[in-house]
């Protein structure tokens, strides 16, 4: 009797264990900005109806508090129309307390969405060269919708990186410049509004 009460004991802290290491962790409270620092000035940021909004002339980063080693994290995003060529993205493994930070972006536009640059790590991480690229090209087909919300996921463990784009895989690759830092969301400039929801991350053990 005493060894299945020991067992059941033992069995419900590895229960509790694994499901504090799988919960989700939202980046954003849905009511205010906290937790999120620009990174040059914008011309607004701020919460709307449980959305991010950001607004800018400038190419800027907004910056988490937050900062992770190995994770999962997803979020929806929606491009201003005005701006055929609007460039966002989700930032991770951010480091740099000023300024234009250096790491990890998954590219968030019409061009290459879900695809991986290095800022300040020598730029695209993947897709690279021809054949990758058009591999890339060809899941990617059709998959980003300008004028919709769009799902984004990124998971990092150790070197290997990996996104999907509306539940399809876009990348995967090896790289271990940066293998910790902060979350970021981006906006290029020349104005209009880009819109964040549903900001939420998972730490992996």
């Amino acid at each position: 009797m005493f060894r299945m009460i020991l067992f059941l004991m033992v069995a419900n802290v590895s229960t509790l264990a694994v499901e504090k290491e799988t919960a989700w962790t939202p980046l954003f409270d849905g009511k205010s900005t906290k937790g999120w620092e620009p990174r040059a000035k914008v011309e607004s940021f701020k919460a709307v109806k449980g959305e991010l909004h950001l607004v800018s002339t400038v190419n800027v980063w907004v910056v988490s508090d937050l900062q992770l080693s190995d994770f999962v994290a997803e979020l929806e995003v929606k491009i201003p129309q005005e701006n055929a060529g609007f460039n966002s993205g989700l930032g991770f493994r951010l480091v740099g307390d000023k300024g234009k930070p250096k790491g990890y972006q998954c590219e968030i536009d019409r061009t290459k969405p879900g695809g991986v640059y290095g800022i300040g790590m020598g730029g695209w991480l993947y897709p690279k060269g021809k054949d990758q690229t058009a591999a890339y090209n060809k899941t990617t087909k059709g998959l980003f919708k300008p004028e919709e919300w769009n799902h984004f996921k990124v998971e990092a463990k150790g070197s290997h990186i990996r996104t999907w784009l509306n539940g399809k895989l876009i990348a995967e690759f090896e790289d271990k410049q940066s293998l910790k830092g902060r979350f970021g969301i981006q906006h290029h400039g020349k104005g209009g509004t880009v819109k964040f929801r549903n900001l939420r991350v998972k730490k992996l053990k």
